[in-house]
Protein backbone atom coordinates (compact mmCIF):
# COMPACT_ATOMS: atom_id res chain seq x y z
CA UNK A 1 0.00 0.00 0.00
CA UNK A 2 2.68 2.30 0.80
CA UNK A 3 3.94 2.06 -2.98
CA UNK A 4 0.24 3.07 -4.14
CA UNK A 5 0.73 5.93 -2.03
CA UNK A 6 3.45 7.10 -4.14
CA UNK A 7 2.02 6.88 -6.97
CA UNK A 8 3.62 9.23 -9.84
CA UNK A 9 1.35 11.57 -11.83
CA UNK A 10 2.62 9.81 -14.86
CA UNK A 11 1.34 6.92 -13.41
CA UNK A 12 -1.90 8.29 -12.40
CA UNK A 13 -2.07 9.92 -16.53
CA UNK A 14 -1.55 6.16 -17.56
CA UNK A 15 -4.01 4.60 -15.74
CA UNK A 16 -6.75 7.45 -16.12
CA UNK A 17 -5.60 7.88 -19.80
CA UNK A 18 -4.81 11.13 -20.06
CA UNK A 19 -2.02 13.22 -20.44
CA UNK A 20 0.51 13.69 -17.65
CA UNK A 21 -0.24 18.26 -17.85
CA UNK A 22 -4.07 17.61 -17.55
CA UNK A 23 -3.74 15.27 -13.97
CA UNK A 24 -1.33 18.01 -12.93
CA UNK A 25 -3.73 21.00 -13.70
CA UNK A 26 -6.79 18.84 -12.41
CA UNK A 27 -5.12 17.84 -9.36
CA UNK A 28 -4.59 21.63 -8.86
CA UNK A 29 -8.11 22.71 -9.24
CA UNK A 30 -7.19 24.32 -12.64
CA UNK A 31 -8.78 22.23 -15.25
CA UNK A 32 -12.70 21.01 -15.33
CA UNK A 33 -12.92 17.70 -17.11
CA UNK A 34 -15.53 15.63 -18.18
CA UNK A 35 -17.57 13.94 -15.67
CA UNK A 36 -16.26 10.61 -16.75
CA UNK A 37 -12.76 12.00 -17.49
CA UNK A 38 -12.92 12.88 -13.87
CA UNK A 39 -14.06 9.74 -12.60
CA UNK A 40 -11.32 7.80 -14.07
CA UNK A 41 -9.10 10.73 -12.61
CA UNK A 42 -10.40 10.29 -9.04
CA UNK A 43 -9.91 6.96 -9.23
CA UNK A 44 -6.68 6.83 -9.98
CA UNK A 45 -5.95 9.63 -7.99
CA UNK A 46 -7.35 7.77 -4.74
CA UNK A 47 -5.17 4.40 -5.90
CA UNK A 48 -2.62 6.49 -5.78
CA UNK A 49 -3.03 8.44 -2.57
CA UNK A 50 -3.33 11.85 -3.75
CA UNK A 51 -5.72 14.74 -3.22
CA UNK A 52 -6.77 17.70 -5.46
CA UNK A 53 -7.69 20.86 -4.98
CA UNK A 54 -11.88 22.41 -5.70
CA UNK A 55 -11.29 25.60 -8.08
CA UNK A 56 -14.00 28.62 -7.29
CA UNK A 57 -15.92 30.49 -10.10
CA UNK A 58 -13.89 33.50 -9.49
CA UNK A 59 -10.63 31.38 -10.08
CA UNK A 60 -11.08 30.59 -13.75
CA UNK A 61 -8.93 32.16 -16.67
CA UNK A 62 -9.59 32.19 -19.71
CA UNK A 63 -7.42 32.40 -22.80
CA UNK A 64 -8.55 34.74 -25.71
CA UNK A 65 -6.88 34.52 -29.32
CA UNK A 66 -7.90 38.06 -31.11
CA UNK A 67 -6.40 38.28 -34.81
CA UNK A 68 -5.40 42.26 -34.90
CA UNK A 69 -6.94 45.22 -33.27
CA UNK A 70 -6.37 47.24 -36.19
CA UNK A 71 -9.44 45.99 -37.10
CA UNK A 72 -12.46 48.04 -35.02
CA UNK A 73 -14.62 44.79 -34.95
CA UNK A 74 -11.77 42.78 -33.30
CA UNK A 75 -11.32 44.99 -30.66
CA UNK A 76 -15.07 45.12 -30.30
CA UNK A 77 -15.48 41.78 -29.80
CA UNK A 78 -12.08 41.26 -27.92
CA UNK A 79 -13.47 44.48 -25.69
CA UNK A 80 -16.95 42.41 -25.41
CA UNK A 81 -15.57 39.24 -23.80
CA UNK A 82 -13.34 41.21 -21.47
CA UNK A 83 -16.12 43.04 -20.24
CA UNK A 84 -18.29 39.80 -19.79
CA UNK A 85 -15.23 37.80 -18.12
CA UNK A 86 -15.09 41.31 -15.37
CA UNK A 87 -18.76 41.00 -15.07
CA UNK A 88 -18.27 37.24 -13.76
CA UNK A 89 -14.88 37.89 -11.88
CA UNK A 90 -13.06 35.85 -14.70
CA UNK A 91 -9.82 36.12 -16.04
CA UNK A 92 -8.64 36.74 -19.24
CA UNK A 93 -5.19 36.40 -20.79
CA UNK A 94 -4.75 37.98 -24.71
CA UNK A 95 -3.07 36.94 -27.31
CA UNK A 96 -2.67 38.67 -30.49
CA UNK A 97 -2.03 36.85 -33.91
CA UNK A 98 -1.78 39.16 -36.77
CA UNK A 99 -4.02 36.90 -38.26
CA UNK A 100 -1.15 34.80 -39.26
CA UNK A 101 -1.49 30.64 -39.17
CA UNK A 102 1.90 30.33 -37.71
CA UNK A 103 1.10 32.92 -34.83
CA UNK A 104 -2.34 31.54 -34.27
CA UNK A 105 -0.67 27.87 -33.74
CA UNK A 106 1.27 29.46 -31.12
CA UNK A 107 -0.91 31.69 -29.51
CA UNK A 108 -3.25 28.33 -28.77
CA UNK A 109 0.12 26.20 -27.85
CA UNK A 110 1.25 28.72 -25.47
CA UNK A 111 -2.05 29.39 -23.82
CA UNK A 112 -2.97 25.70 -23.60
CA UNK A 113 0.18 25.33 -21.80
CA UNK A 114 -0.42 28.04 -19.50
CA UNK A 115 -1.44 26.52 -15.96
CA UNK A 116 -3.95 28.82 -15.18
CA UNK A 117 -6.13 29.10 -18.51
CA UNK A 118 -9.14 26.93 -18.16
CA UNK A 119 -10.72 27.53 -21.28
CA UNK A 120 -9.97 28.80 -24.33
CA UNK A 121 -12.28 31.88 -26.62
CA UNK A 122 -10.53 31.82 -30.29
CA UNK A 123 -11.16 34.53 -32.77
CA UNK A 124 -9.41 32.95 -35.93
CA UNK A 125 -8.94 34.58 -39.35
CA UNK A 126 -7.68 31.10 -40.96
CA UNK A 127 -9.63 28.06 -41.48
CA UNK A 128 -7.19 25.59 -39.94
CA UNK A 129 -4.97 25.35 -37.08
CA UNK A 130 -2.95 22.42 -36.28
CA UNK A 131 -2.70 23.15 -32.68
CA UNK A 132 -6.28 21.65 -32.63
CA UNK A 133 -5.46 18.32 -33.76
CA UNK A 134 -4.13 17.31 -30.61
CA UNK A 135 -5.47 17.26 -26.90
CA UNK A 136 -6.56 20.60 -27.19
CA UNK A 137 -10.66 20.60 -27.27
CA UNK A 138 -10.73 17.20 -25.52
CA UNK A 139 -9.67 18.11 -22.70
CA UNK A 140 -9.12 22.11 -22.87
CA UNK A 141 -12.21 23.65 -23.52
CA UNK A 142 -12.37 25.95 -27.01
CA UNK A 143 -15.20 28.17 -28.25
CA UNK A 144 -14.36 29.39 -31.59
CA UNK A 145 -15.87 32.74 -31.53
CA UNK A 146 -16.77 34.90 -34.81
CA UNK A 147 -15.22 32.56 -37.63
CA UNK A 148 -15.60 29.20 -38.15
CA UNK A 149 -12.72 27.11 -37.65
CA UNK A 150 -12.19 23.03 -38.81
CA UNK A 151 -11.82 20.50 -35.64
CA UNK A 152 -12.91 18.48 -33.74
CA UNK A 153 -13.28 18.05 -30.34
CA UNK A 154 -15.90 16.67 -27.66
CA UNK A 155 -15.52 20.03 -26.05
CA UNK A 156 -15.48 22.48 -28.88
CA UNK A 157 -18.49 25.12 -29.42
CA UNK A 158 -19.10 27.81 -31.68
CA UNK A 159 -20.45 30.90 -31.52
CA UNK A 160 -20.73 32.84 -34.68
CA UNK A 161 -23.25 35.43 -36.42
CA UNK A 162 -25.64 34.12 -39.39
CA UNK A 163 -23.69 35.57 -42.16
CA UNK A 164 -25.46 34.28 -44.81
CA UNK A 165 -28.83 35.93 -43.29
CA UNK A 166 -27.19 39.24 -42.96
CA UNK A 167 -25.63 39.10 -46.23
CA UNK A 168 -29.03 38.54 -47.59
CA UNK A 169 -30.58 41.55 -45.56
CA UNK A 170 -27.84 44.03 -46.95
CA UNK A 171 -28.52 42.92 -50.47
CA UNK A 172 -32.02 42.54 -50.03
CA UNK A 173 -32.58 46.07 -48.86
CA UNK A 174 -30.20 47.57 -52.00
CA UNK A 175 -32.63 46.02 -54.07
CA UNK A 176 -35.47 47.09 -52.42
CA UNK A 177 -34.38 50.23 -53.53
CA UNK A 178 -34.49 50.09 -56.81
CA UNK A 179 -30.52 49.13 -57.25
CA UNK A 180 -29.94 46.21 -59.79
CA UNK A 181 -25.88 47.22 -60.45
CA UNK A 182 -25.05 45.98 -57.41
CA UNK A 183 -21.21 45.22 -56.21
CA UNK A 184 -19.77 42.69 -53.58
CA UNK A 185 -16.76 43.99 -52.11
CA UNK A 186 -16.10 40.49 -49.58
CA UNK A 187 -13.52 38.70 -47.54
CA UNK A 188 -11.05 36.61 -47.76
CA UNK A 189 -11.11 33.52 -49.39
CA UNK A 190 -11.21 30.14 -47.72
CA UNK A 191 -12.91 32.09 -44.69
CA UNK A 192 -16.58 30.06 -43.87
CA UNK A 193 -17.99 33.64 -43.10
CA UNK A 194 -16.51 35.12 -45.75
CA UNK A 195 -17.33 32.54 -48.31
CA UNK A 196 -21.29 33.04 -46.66
CA UNK A 197 -21.42 36.79 -47.00
CA UNK A 198 -20.93 35.84 -50.68
CA UNK A 199 -23.78 33.53 -50.95
CA UNK A 200 -26.24 35.74 -49.31
CA UNK A 201 -25.15 38.10 -51.46
CA UNK A 202 -25.80 35.67 -54.34
CA UNK A 203 -29.01 34.30 -52.89
CA UNK A 204 -30.78 37.55 -52.75
CA UNK A 205 -29.93 38.80 -56.15
CA UNK A 206 -31.09 35.23 -57.63
CA UNK A 207 -34.84 35.94 -55.36
CA UNK A 208 -34.68 38.82 -57.03
CA UNK A 209 -34.08 37.85 -60.66
CA UNK A 210 -30.78 39.74 -60.76
CA UNK A 211 -28.35 37.78 -62.58
CA UNK A 212 -24.77 38.22 -60.66
CA UNK A 213 -22.09 39.73 -62.55
CA UNK A 214 -18.44 38.25 -61.65
CA UNK A 215 -16.88 41.33 -62.76
CA UNK A 216 -18.66 42.87 -59.78
CA UNK A 217 -16.84 40.68 -57.25
CA UNK A 218 -14.11 41.18 -55.36
CA UNK A 219 -12.76 39.46 -52.50
CA UNK A 220 -9.62 40.05 -50.50
CA UNK A 221 -8.82 41.03 -46.63
CA UNK A 222 -11.32 42.28 -44.24
CA UNK A 223 -9.01 46.07 -44.84
CA UNK A 224 -9.55 49.51 -44.81
CA UNK A 225 -7.45 49.50 -48.06
CA UNK A 226 -9.37 46.68 -49.72
CA UNK A 227 -12.77 49.43 -49.90
CA UNK A 228 -9.92 51.83 -51.17
CA UNK A 229 -8.90 50.02 -54.13
CA UNK A 230 -12.85 49.69 -55.14
CA UNK A 231 -12.81 52.02 -57.88
CA UNK A 232 -9.49 50.60 -59.15
CA UNK A 233 -11.58 47.21 -59.37
CA UNK A 234 -14.94 48.84 -60.88
CA UNK A 235 -12.62 50.87 -63.23
CA UNK A 236 -11.90 46.93 -65.25
CA UNK A 237 -15.63 46.48 -65.60
CA UNK A 238 -17.63 46.69 -68.21
CA UNK A 239 -20.70 47.70 -65.58
CA UNK A 240 -20.29 50.77 -63.20
CA UNK A 241 -22.28 49.66 -60.60
CA UNK A 242 -24.83 51.85 -58.89
CA UNK A 243 -24.26 50.17 -55.04
CA UNK A 244 -22.05 47.59 -53.25
CA UNK A 245 -22.42 45.35 -50.15
CA UNK A 246 -19.35 45.47 -48.85
CA UNK A 247 -18.60 42.41 -46.13
CA UNK A 248 -16.47 44.71 -43.45
CA UNK A 249 -17.57 47.86 -42.27
CA UNK A 250 -14.04 48.60 -42.44
CA UNK A 251 -13.87 47.87 -46.44
CA UNK A 252 -16.96 50.11 -46.79
CA UNK A 253 -15.09 52.50 -44.70
CA UNK A 254 -12.69 52.58 -47.56
CA UNK A 255 -14.80 53.12 -50.03
CA UNK A 256 -16.43 56.21 -48.44
CA UNK A 257 -12.91 57.54 -48.28
CA UNK A 258 -12.11 56.70 -51.56
CA UNK A 259 -14.85 57.99 -52.94
CA UNK A 260 -14.45 61.51 -51.19
CA UNK A 261 -10.61 61.86 -52.45
CA UNK A 262 -12.37 60.97 -56.17
CA UNK A 263 -15.09 63.19 -55.19
CA UNK A 264 -17.89 60.74 -56.04
CA UNK A 265 -21.04 61.60 -54.26
CA UNK A 266 -22.16 59.06 -51.45
CA UNK A 267 -25.02 58.01 -52.00
CA UNK A 268 -25.82 60.06 -54.76
CA UNK A 269 -23.58 57.82 -57.29
CA UNK A 270 -23.37 54.93 -55.13
CA UNK A 271 -24.91 53.72 -52.35
CA UNK A 272 -22.94 51.74 -49.54
CA UNK A 273 -23.45 49.28 -47.19
CA UNK A 274 -20.91 47.53 -44.91
CA UNK A 275 -21.34 44.30 -42.76
CA UNK A 276 -20.42 44.16 -38.29
CA UNK A 277 -22.08 47.42 -36.79
CA UNK A 278 -18.57 49.13 -35.28
CA UNK A 279 -18.97 52.50 -33.95
CA UNK A 280 -16.86 54.00 -36.54
CA UNK A 281 -19.41 54.02 -38.93
CA UNK A 282 -21.90 56.58 -36.75
CA UNK A 283 -18.82 58.67 -37.19
CA UNK A 284 -18.26 58.61 -41.21
CA UNK A 285 -19.71 61.11 -43.81
CA UNK A 286 -22.22 60.06 -44.53
CA UNK A 287 -22.82 57.64 -41.62
CA UNK A 288 -22.64 54.05 -43.12
CA UNK A 289 -25.57 52.07 -43.41
CA UNK A 290 -24.92 48.35 -42.12
CA UNK A 291 -25.99 44.61 -40.61
CA UNK A 292 -24.93 44.69 -37.43
CA UNK A 293 -23.35 41.30 -35.39
CA UNK A 294 -24.65 41.32 -31.88
CA UNK A 295 -20.82 41.68 -30.81
CA UNK A 296 -22.11 42.22 -27.29
CA UNK A 297 -24.12 39.19 -27.27
CA UNK A 298 -21.94 36.97 -29.17
CA UNK A 299 -19.33 37.60 -26.73
CA UNK A 300 -21.68 36.53 -23.36
CA UNK A 301 -22.47 33.05 -25.09
CA UNK A 302 -19.09 32.33 -25.94
CA UNK A 303 -17.84 33.18 -22.19
CA UNK A 304 -21.04 31.51 -20.64
CA UNK A 305 -20.30 28.50 -23.29
CA UNK A 306 -16.47 28.04 -21.44
CA UNK A 307 -17.58 27.68 -18.38
CA UNK A 308 -20.50 25.25 -19.20
CA UNK A 309 -17.73 22.88 -21.13
CA UNK A 310 -15.47 23.50 -17.61
CA UNK A 311 -18.54 22.10 -15.95
CA UNK A 312 -18.84 19.03 -18.16
CA UNK A 313 -21.82 20.20 -20.23
CA UNK A 314 -22.19 18.82 -23.56
CA UNK A 315 -21.07 21.65 -26.30
CA UNK A 316 -23.98 23.73 -28.03
CA UNK A 317 -23.62 26.11 -31.33
CA UNK A 318 -24.95 29.49 -31.19
CA UNK A 319 -26.13 31.24 -34.79
CA UNK A 320 -26.95 34.57 -33.99
CA UNK A 321 -29.03 37.47 -36.07
CA UNK A 322 -27.41 40.28 -37.40
CA UNK A 323 -29.55 43.70 -37.81
CA UNK A 324 -30.05 46.11 -40.39
CA UNK A 325 -28.82 49.50 -39.25
CA UNK A 326 -30.13 52.41 -42.01
CA UNK A 327 -28.39 55.41 -42.24
CA UNK A 328 -27.09 57.88 -44.69
CA UNK A 329 -24.66 55.91 -47.15
CA UNK A 330 -28.22 54.20 -48.79
CA UNK A 331 -30.65 55.97 -51.14
CA UNK A 332 -33.27 54.69 -53.74
CA UNK A 333 -31.01 54.81 -56.99
CA UNK A 334 -31.03 57.39 -59.44
CA UNK A 335 -33.56 57.38 -62.60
Amino acid sequence: MQGAAHMSLAEVARESGVAVSTVSRYVRGELRVSPDTAKRIDRALQKGGHTRAERTPHDLCVGLVVPSLDNPYFAALADAVVDAAAADGVEVLTTLTGSSAARERTGVDRLARTPAVTGIIYLGMNSTNEAFSGRIGEELPVVFLDEFVQARGQRIARVTADSFGGAYQATTHLLSIGHRRVAHLGGPRGLVTADQREAGYRAALADHGVEAQEQLIVRGPYSADLGMNFFAHMSRSTTTPTAVFSASDIAAIGVLEAARRAAIPIPEELSVIGCDGITLGDWTTPRLTTVAQPTETMARRALDEVRRLIDGAEPQDHLLSMRLQLRESTRPVSS
